[in-house]
């Protein structure tokens, strides 16, 4: 087998304390890069600061949060609160975008649902990931404002999934 040909996957694992700069790391790039293309310039300026790295130790620590990690650096991440159902967050870095980080980080939190006998899940989708999570089977509900802190609001998409019954 020839090593130079072997290409790493990034390791998913449960978020800890320690993870708390880098998954704000991949917030940031994740929207200063990506989220351009559907939303106007201030809007992202104000996303990008409407959270600091304090706000990420504290949901670490209130919801499951899972996060990919290539050499030692956080390259996407996800937070899934179980009691609502909820993806709270799903991110990946730009560059690390197409690898299935994130389709992975949804299988997970897809899988923890089913396990605790919930049957669907929803999210608040930036405009830019609708067709990601389309592709995944989740609908389109409705429009919704994100209010930021600074008062900006920007418009993201209510999107769900049910999962069959077993039996």
């Amino acid at each position: 087998m020839n090593s130079a040909l072997e290409i790493k996957k990034p390791l998913i694992r449960t978020a800890m304390a320690a993870d708390r700069d880098g998954i704000w790391t991949v917030f940031l790039t994740s929207v200063l890069e990506l989220c351009g293309t559907h939303y106007e310039r201030e809007e992202v300026l104000a996303w990008a600061k409407s959270l600091e790295p304090e706000a990420f130790a504290a949901s670490i620590s209130t919801a499951q949060t899972l996060v990919a990690e290539d050499e030692g650096r956080i390259v996407a991440f996800g937070q899934f609160n179980p009691g609502q159902g909820e993806v709270e967050a799903l991110y990946v870095a730009p560059e690390f975008i197409g690898r299935g980080l994130g389709r992975s980080l949804l299988r997970m939190f897809e899988e923890s649902a089913l396990e605790k006998g919930i049957g669907w899940m929803q999210m608040g989708s930036t405009l830019n990931a609708v067709g990601f999570f389309e592709k995944e089977g989740y609908k389109q509900a409705r429009m919704e404002q994100l209010r930021l802190v600074d008062g900006t609001t920007l418009p993201r998409i209510r999107m769900s999934k049910s999962f069959p019954e077993k039996g």
